[in-house]
């Protein structure tokens, strides 16, 4: 059991980061909506800025959970 603690880790590590990011990202996209459910920017600058990195942290989340779930897998088939 000790030689596949490395991947239950690791999988554990990315799992809970790939999460993390996930609801993270949602949850400042929920609040930057106004009442008529449009995002509300300072300036030009910050709306194309803003959703171009969140988009990249969400697919970064979302890599980072499936590697997670390839660890436990790999873990549990070993």
């Amino acid at each position: 059991m000790e030689k596949y603690a490395v991947p239950l880790i690791l999988g554990t590590l990315a799992l809970v980061i790939g999460i993390a990011l996930k609801l993270f990202v949602g949850r400042r996209v929920f609040y930057r909506r106004n009442a008529a459910g449009s995002e509300g920017f300072k300036n030009y600058r910050n709306a194309l800025i803003t959703p171009f990195v969140e988009s990249i942290l969400t697919k970064i989340g979302g890599l980072l959970i499936i590697f997670g779930l390839l660890c436990f897998l790999w873990a549990w088939i070993k």
